[in-house]
């Protein structure tokens, strides 16, 4: 094979692999923000449960304590919600954190304050629908909320925890 035969096998090598690092690491996402404002949390359809009465969601807690520990400050305020049918739900409210590929919500059984990882009993409540705004995420049904302590979001792809909220 000639030189420039050479040069021409190493160019689209180097082509493809720009390609495949873009593709995974999405550098751009470290400067784009997605925002989201979803409404507030609508009540769910179905009967209520025994020990409630009919009506909206309700508040079992709120706070707006935030321990960043990687990509800049994270700040806003993350809700939990009861609602008449004994479901329950997130609420990140004015969120204002970093973006980043395969970015989710998690529920971690660590403190909010101790979560260098997210330990092997984590429960992913799906993909951060924008970091910046408002957004809601359901919890299954059936989940027993007191073996969880904090709210993380966590880059799944690069196992990095972006930032974490007490959530009791």
């Amino acid at each position: 094979m000639t030189r420039r035969g050479w040069a021409a096998v190493v160019a689209a090598a180097g082509v493809l692999a720009l390609v495949a690092a873009l593709a995974a690491f999405q550098p751009w996402k470290l400067w784009v923000d997605q925002s989201v404002q979803e409404a507030d949390l609508p009540a769910a359809s179905g009967p209520a449960a025994p020990d409630r009465r009919e009506g909206g969601p309700e508040k079992v807690f709120e706070g707006s304590a935030w321990r960043s520990y990687s990509h800049g400050e994270t700040t806003g305020k993350v809700k939990v919600y009861r609602r008449p049918d004994g479901s329950h739900a997130v609420r990140l409210e004015d969120l204002s954190t970093s973006n980043g590929p395969d970015v989710k919500v998690v529920l971690s059984p660590k403190p909010f304050d101790g979560v260098g990882d997210l330990g092997a009993d984590h429960l992913s409540l799906g993909a951060l629908k924008g970091n910046r705004g408002s957004s809601n995420y359901e919890i299954p049904a059936g989940t027993d909320l007191s073996r969880y302590r904090s709210a993380v979001i966590w880059c799944e792809r690069f196992d990095a925890v972006f930032a974490a909220s007490a959530i009791s």
